[in-house]
């Protein structure tokens, strides 16, 4: 393989090389991190909208339902929203596990939506509880060191995403 002209460019921490077929290789940092991020947060939005869904009082979780501040009556909308989050941010994980040509579009919508979800939670919840850390932070995290990647991958390729 050799290396593109990405390299000789000033992008030595994200290498992209370029293989005979043409197709462009994301550097296995970037690619274990999305990786680990999106398989996290995959796992946990899918136990966590199937288990709202499975009660919609909250009570498998041990939330009551008035902590929404009766934006919902209970939590079937969200533990819905969430499951479809959670199969979304699941399929982005097989798609870059298989190195497939939308692995990284299917990658920024999950994580896209993940954020969004974030700050509607916030929003609705009208507090900030520290665990949400736990899911904020590498959904961010990810979505912030990889975007500009992202970026030049879609001015790179701009017949890939159409």
């Amino acid at each position: 393989m050799e290396k593109s002209s990405a390299e000789n460019r000033g992008y030595s921490q994200t290498s992209v090389y370029k293989n005979p077929g043409n197709i462009t290789r994301k550097s296995t940092w970037q690619r274990i991190t999305l990786l680990i991020v999106l398989g996290y947060e995959g796992a946990g939005a899918l136990a966590g909208g199937s288990l709202l869904v499975a009660a919609p009082d909250g009570r498998i979780m041990d939330m009551p339902v008035n902590i929404m501040h009766g934006v919902f009556l209970n939590f079937l909308i969200p533990g819905v929203i969430l499951f479809g989050l959670g199969i979304l941010t699941t399929t982005a994980f097989f798609a870059v596990l298989c190195r497939t040509r939308i692995d990284w579009l299917l990658s920024g919508l999950a994580l896209g939506g993940l954020a969004i979800w974030f700050i509607v939670e916030i929003v609705i919840l009208q507090e900030f509880h520290w665990l949400m850390l736990c899911g904020v932070f590498p959904s961010f995290w990810a979505a912030w060191s990889l975007s500009p990647w992202f970026l030049r991958t879609l001015n790179r390729h701009p017949d890939v995403y159409r």
